[in-house]
């Protein structure tokens, strides 16, 4: 699975982590995440077990691809 900047997830087997927002986007087998709980962590998507998170927020959303599409 492709993880792009804004992204919304969780680590599976540590929610004590809380959600996390991906920071940029996926290379190498591994994605940079900020978490609320740990903060900024490097994850190899070999191992880590990612799952993204519906936003339900749309505002935020429309925000997040607007800012992808004018990074390009």
């Amino acid at each position: 699975m492709e993880y792009l900047r804004g992204d919304r997830v969780r680590i599976l087997g540590k929610p004590e982590w809380g959600p996390g927002f991906i920071q940029g986007k996926s290379k190498n087998g591994k994605v940079q995440v900020a978490f609320e709980q740990v903060g900024q962590k490097t994850l190899s998507l070999q191992h880590a077990k990612l799952m993204k998170v519906a936003l339900r927020d749309t505002a935020w959303l429309e925000e997040r691809v607007r800012e992808h599409w004018t990074q390009g």
